[in-house]
């Protein structure tokens, strides 16, 4: 028999709820699957007493709608083995999304196996319940720190290279028009040597915030290093591409930074070419920002094709 606890909650040392268990019993219909027992960590996890949990339905995660989709789907496991000796029940499990009793939501991985076999419609089953919620988030968070540029909050450099290499392979498969814009901050060195690294920080900051502002949910943009920006655009020809660029010169250049002079910035831009590769691609890129530079800065080139030219 399990110890219980009369109320729910963390144990004497505040930990979090283990391994949630509780026994049931099925009978037929889904009515007919009932809690014959519990033990803390279940209490816990749901609230109430043990007494009030015998003989009542079975919670494996709290949404009634949810719930009641895993019984059934329980039960249409089971049946076929209702009128069965030799039937073997090889259990369900799943990994929900759930409110926990204090209202938060948790993660809730759950698996329901059997204890024997069915004698006259009748057995008992298991349900094992973890919250691995906290699992989960340290799985975020290091993928976070894996992908994210920790200072602008955008994507990293390695991120970028996944996706643009997933990019470029879809479009050698379906010829769907896809560009890369490669932006750098004019003059960014005299920046933080006249300012200091602090206040070029927050226009590194404060631009990452002005890019995620101009760009569609279907576009990438990464930190490639320093004061180098990269901007994936998928669906977006040389022409749109360099339109896209020019407004976002546009806005850095009219943006209040927290300098005395403004701050500008110079565009690559180049659309990919059938069966192009990454290292083809990265130089084209390269190149049309190296010319943008060349040519005065403060502008959007695409190496030669046609360029805007520097505006007011």
């Amino acid at each position: 028999m399990y110890q219980h606890y009369s109320r729910p909650g963390m144990d004497a040392n505040g930990e979090q709820p283990g391994h949630a268990v509780a026994i049931l019993s099925v009978q037929e219909g889904p009515s007919g699957i009932r809690i014959v027992d519990v033990n803390t960590d279940y209490q816990r996890l749901w609230g109430g007493s043990r007494e009030a949990w015998l003989g009542a339905a079975p919670v494996v995660v709290q949404q009634e709608a949810a719930n009641q989709q895993i019984i059934t789907q329980l039960y249409k496991a089971l049946y076929p083995l209702t009128n069965s000796e030799d039937g073997v029940f090889e259990g369900i499990s799943g990994r929900e999304i759930s409110r926990w009793h204090n209202g938060r939501n948790r993660h809730i991985e759950w698996r329901i196996t059997a204890m024997g076999g069915f004698h006259k419609g009748h057995s008992t089953l298991v349900l094992t319940q973890r919250d691995v919620t906290e699992q989960i988030e340290k799985e975020a968070q290091l993928e976070r720190l894996a992908t994210t540029d920790m200072l602008t909050g955008l994507v990293n450099r390695s991120q970028f290279d996944v996706i643009l290499k997933s990019e470029l392979n879809r479009q050698h498969r379906y010829a769907r028009p896809l560009s890369l814009i490669m932006l750098d901050i004019d003059y960014f060195k005299d920046i933080n040597d006249s300012y200091g690294h602090d206040v070029g920080d927050q226009v590194l900051i404060e631009l990452a915030h002005l890019l995620k502002r101009n760009l569609r949910k279907a576009d990438c943009c990464a930190r490639w290093g320093g004061e180098e920006f990269m901007l994936l655009a998928p669906e977006t020809s040389l022409e749109q591409a360099v339109r896209l660029a020019d407004k976002i010169r546009s806005a850095i250049k009219h943006t209040a930074f927290p300098l005395e002079n403004c701050v500008t910035a110079s565009f690559g831009v180049v659309e990919v070419h059938s069966s192009e590769s990454v290292k083809s691609l990265m130089k084209r890129v390269d190149n049309a920002l190296y010319l943008a530079k060349e040519k005065g800065r403060d502008r959007v080139s695409t190496g030669g094709l046609f360029s805007s030219a520097k505006q007011a």
